[in-house]
């Protein structure tokens, strides 16, 4: 459950809403070692601290899970749809932020598609068909315009990316990360893809 070697083809992909039903997949993955931030993949203490809270209360971990990013008190509100990336079983997550009314985002805001697939499902096609899911999730919210950002050095993502119509307009760094880590910057437009 920790390599590509055991990656087994890719099957029938979906988009599952957080659940309680499900919530012992998304703990077995942060017990082997995955992050749901990608920017914190390989920070072992992030993703025991998160598996710590998720043990200590359940439900709240959920509603956390469900609930995350929206900022009260922010004109617009940050909405985020955070979906696991299933195939029967759990693949990881992907989420879509926006703003109702707008597609601009907060500066603090990494884009409107964030995911982080786990190591052992990596490689076979996951991703690009979970975004392509959400990229019909996002068509239903109106919005004609999608930011997605990947690190420079991130191939595998580039090439999801690509492989769903995005087109590359920006290389430089961003807020939400180290001033060093230079991101490319994509735009994706729902109802455009195969």
């Amino acid at each position: 459950m920790t390599s590509r070697d055991t990656a087994k083809p890719a099957s029938r992909v979906i988009l599952l809403p957080p659940d309680s039903e499900n919530l012992s997949a998304f703990e077995a993955a942060l017990a082997a070692g995955w992050s749901p931030d990608p920017r914190r993949a390989g920070d072992e203490a992030y993703v025991s601290s998160e598996l710590q809270r998720l043990r200590r209360d359940r439900s709240r971990f959920l509603n956390d899970l469900i609930d995350r990013d929206k900022k009260p008190g922010s004109e617009p509100a940050l909405i985020t749809h955070l979906f696991w990336i299933w195939d029967g079983e759990f693949c990881g997550t992907i989420s879509l932020r926006f703003q109702p009314g707008t597609e601009e985002l907060p500066p603090e805001v990494s884009g409107h598609v964030g995911y982080s697939v786990v190591p052992w499902k990596q490689g076979n096609g996951h991703a690009t068909a979970a975004l392509r899911l959400l990229l019909d999730v996002a068509e239903k919210q109106n919005l004609t315009s999608l930011v997605i950002l990947c690190n420079e050095d991130n191939d595998a993502s580039r090439r999801v990316i690509e492989r769903n119509g995005g087109q590359l307009f920006r290389r430089g760094p961003h807020l939400s990360d180290r001033p060093q880590q230079i991101k490319l910057y994509f735009r994706l437009r729902p109802g455009t893809t195969a």
